[in-house]
């Protein structure tokens, strides 16, 4: 098939043939306009990277490149889009880092208030206590934010009428929210740890209001405005996400690199998880669905490649590999070192994390096995939440050792233990995309699980509820957090991991009995992780025996187990095949 030349004119006038996607796209004259503007803005958050933000301020580190760079970024990636052709795509770029540009603009007037309560080294780096005035780059870098803003209104104003939505991104719609999630709470979560009397670290909810007030918008804008792009056509939905996360990762880039180079404050998982959500933007943004195969122009077809199934796999299974490998250093690393940089005590839950974080690894070698990939991927759907459920129990003692103070702090241990529940979050998320793609891609239509697991299924469902809420390890002088009782740190991970039981639980009968059996295969490894807490951790507690909590989380095991057992055995009913012939 010919394909047709553009000039730089061309492309952004389309006067050739136009495709389903230039529908809905802006004018010329709108999207000069808006990349005009969009210039104008970087061109602003440039000069406010290298401008002073207050009177005397000293940086941490030498930021201007690294902020330069993600100044300009948006509008490079918009202006390439504008040449070449895909108009729609570069709308959605300018509007996709115009959502979180009032946050950061919040972020940014907490110099005005308060400066020594920013907690910005890579803008200021205070080394006495003092009230600066505010310089020239904090009125640059607030202007840059109006103007971004501006030209996200502008560019999505000149779309003008949009036709009615599809469905070509709905299938994606859950996967770009769990991204936006994660995001949003590694927006909450502190920016950095130590204990420096100029740089005050903590969660969004310990620091000034207008901080709290930023992160909370940054936290509304990241959903709203994922679903708002997975929802629109396919070029401005791809654009749209990939704005989203050039602009997440400009909040936690700097932060992230803060943590690594200025003294007397260390890493936390706060950024890291930002740009794990930032990822997931870029991921789901380049993700097939049937809508963007019809609406990619004969013209263009031959430019797209979309990840596939093997691929994906692919990436699940690093990223599980790299859960383990931060499990096993989170594990036999200080959680705490007291004075003098000693390590301070071992967490009992430690060789729990162990044991979650080579399950999760072993799954993660069987996805590189063409083979075993499509069994194995529906178990590390679930399996992943052992690692946040051994890793919130770990991280408590360095919580508690922080706020008694006393020389203690955190030590290495903690920031490995926060990344193996970042890899476990994205590798959840690949390996739900993965599971979407096979999906699609699947012609074979089976029968459903058997009317025999039901009865097991519930009972399991219910075990668990009891399993994890309630403790499963009683001693004299000891309190196990849990979710009915002395709601703490590991409350969180025994939460998310009940949801996840019980989801699988949910997703069983509505699935092929293959995908059923390892489903409840994975949510059974998942109660027997909550079993495993007393012996792995019961000989490091004085007088630990077994509580209601860990009878029942047994109960549950043996139920999800028997359920394993029975799914692939006997339809509930037979499926109809595409043709509608009963199979």
């Amino acid at each position: 098939m010919t394909r047709t030349r553009w000039t730089v004119a061309d492309r952004l006038t389309r006067t050739g043939p136009r495709s389903p996607e230039d529908l809905d796209e802006p004018s010329a004259t709108t999207l000069l306009a808006a990349l005009a503007l969009g210039a104008l803005a970087a061109l602003l958050l440039v000069l406010g990277a290298v401008i002073p933000v207050v009177t005397g301020a000293v940086r941490g580190y030498p930021s201007a490149p690294l902020l330069i760079v993600l100044a300009v970024a948006p509008i490079a990636l918009a202006g390439a889009f504008a040449l070449r052709g895909r108009q729609a795509a570069a709308v959605g770029v300018l509007a996709g880092v115009a959502a979180l540009a009032p946050g950061r603009a919040l972020l940014d007037l907490e110099f005005l208030a308060d400066p020594s309560a920013a907690s910005r080294p890579e803008l200021y780096r205070p080394v006495e206590f003092a009230l600066p005035g505010p310089g020239a780059g904090l009125w640059l870098l607030l202007a840059g934010h109006v103007v971004t803003v501006a030209a996200g209104v502008v560019a999505v104003r000149g779309i003008g009428p949009r036709p009615e939505p599809g469905s070509a991104g709905r299938g994606l719609l859950p996967i770009g929210l769990v991204a936006a999630g994660v995001a949003a709470i590694g927006v909450m979560m502190a920016p950095f740890s130590g204990d420096d009397a100029f740089l005050p670290v903590g969660s969004a909810f310990e620091r000034p209001a207008l901080v709290l007030t930023g992160c909370l918008l940054l936290a509304f804008a990241l959903p709203v405005a994922a679903g708002l792009a997975i929802s629109s056509r396919a070029g401005l939905g791809m654009g749209g996400l990939l704005g989203l996360g050039i602009a997440a990762a400009t909040v936690a880039l700097p932060e992230l690199v803060s943590g690594l180079a200025v003294t007397g404050i260390g890493l936390s998982a706060g950024p890291i998880v930002v740009l794990v959500g930032a990822l997931g933007f870029v991921v789901v943004a380049f993700l097939p669905s049937e809508g963007k195969r019809a609406e990619v122009p004969d013209d263009e077809a031959g430019e797209v490649s979309l990840p596939g199934s093997p691929g994906l796999r692919m990436t699940t299974g690093a990223l599980a590999l790299v859960t383990m490998v931060a499990a096993i250093l989170g594990t036999f690393t200080s959680q705490v070192i007291v004075a003098g940089g000693l390590p301070g005590p071992d967490s009992p839950s430690r060789w729990l994390l162990l044991v979650a974080g080579l399950l999760v690894g072993v799954l993660g070698v069987a996805m590189f096995v063409p083979g075993l990939a499509p069994t194995v991927r529906p178990v590390l759907s679930v399996v992943w939440a052992g690692v946040p459920l051994a890793a919130t129990a770990v991280l408590t003692l360095a919580i508690t050792a922080t706020e008694l103070g006393a020389g203690l702090s955190p030590g290495p241990g903690v920031l490995w233990t926060a990344v193996a529940v970042a890899g476990a979050v994205a590798t959840a998320c690949f390996s739900v995309i993965a599971g979407m793609v096979e999906r699609d891609d699947s012609e074979d239509v089976g029968d459903l699980p058997g009317p025999g697991m039901i009865t097991p299924l519930v009972a399991g469902g219910i075990l668990a509820i009891g399993g994890f809420g309630t403790p499963s390890i009683l001693a004299p002088d000891y309190v196990e957090p849990a979710l009915w009782s002395n709601f703490g740190t590991p409350s969180w991970g025994l939460l998310l991991a009940l949801v996840v039981v019980l989801g699988a639980c949910f997703l069983a009968p509505r699935s092929r009995p293959a995908r059923a059996t390892a489903l409840l295969a994975g949510a059974t490894c998942l109660a027997a992780l909550r079993v495993l807490a007393l012996p792995l951790t019961g000989n490091q507690i004085a007088g630990a025996h077994a509580g209601a909590g860990w009878w029942l989380a047994l109960g549950c095991v043996v139920a999800l187990a028997i359920a394993t057992v029975l799914a692939p055995r006997g339809p509930i009913h037979t499926a109809k095949t595409p043709s509608g012939s009963i199979r």
